[in-house]
């Protein structure tokens, strides 16, 4: 853990994080136009190269959302984690939820290597649901593993470290990994729909935005058509 905790608190890692969050209000302003929509895979490549197997997975937003927690309960240690994600909550209710379909890596891992497919597992209204339900009950569960054992328990777990890295650290690698793998060439982003936590946080916060939106329109107002946005937090 504490090996984790120094490759990501430091120097280089500081820079990236302010370069990821200038390319997340460049998108915002730019998502309107035609234009940014083709950059979309080559900046995901470029994340997906850079902060995932350039510097290992350890700079990943599990780590920093479990540093996060850990920050609130009192220790000072991962402020950056704080920072990371509060910096994700905002800068998503003023854009929308462009980290998860523009930015992040480990999203950008099973994009790479989902195939669409004639089968459609689990697009229906029900099974969004379904996922909706075990994507809370894991945030609940990870937040309360957590503060039990007060450090960033994932680590030891994360098959996407693993995969990052080219090895395997323990036997539940050896589970985790090909699940991953298998479950993202036929399910577009399983991870992201059943167990990100910070998709659930990117999901209550574009509700908060939606009912301030609500709240500040005028009754005789005409919203504009819609426009496509290739955002990836789960319906």
């Amino acid at each position: 853990m504490l090996a984790c905790l120094s490759e990501t608190y430091n120097t280089r890692s500081i820079i990236g994080l302010c370069v990821v969050f200038l390319l997340f209000c460049i998108i915002g302003l730019l998502l309107g136009t035609k234009a940014i929509q083709h950059f979309r895979p080559l900046i995901l490549l470029c994340s997906l190269i850079y902060f995932g197997f350039l510097v290992g997975g350890c700079f990943c937003i599990l780590f920093f959302f479990q540093g996060f927690i850990l920050f609130i309960a009192g220790n000072g240690a991962y402020w950056l984690s704080f920072v990371v994600v509060i910096t994700i909550l905002v800068l998503t209710f003023i854009f929308g939820a462009i980290w998860c379909g523009w930015l992040c890596w480990l999203g950008a891992l099973q994009d790479f290597i989902y195939k669409k497919n004639k089968w459609g597992l689990l697009k229906t209204s029900v099974a969004q649901k379904f996922l909706r339900y075990i994507q809370i009950v894991a945030f609940v569960s990870l937040v309360l593993w957590v503060l039990i054992t007060q450090r960033p328990v994932l680590c030891s777990y994360d098959p996407f470290i693993s995969i990052f890295r080219l090895k395997i650290f323990n036997w539940i690698g050896y589970i985790t990994v090909p699940l991953l793998l298998v479950s993202s060439l036929l399910i577009h982003r399983p991870f992201c729909r059943m167990l990100c936590p910070i998709g659930v946080m990117v999901w209550g916060v574009k509700k908060v935005e939606k009912c301030c939106s609500k709240c500040e329109k005028p009754k005789n107002y005409t919203p504009p058509p819609a426009q496509k946005s290739p955002e990836i937090a789960p319906v």
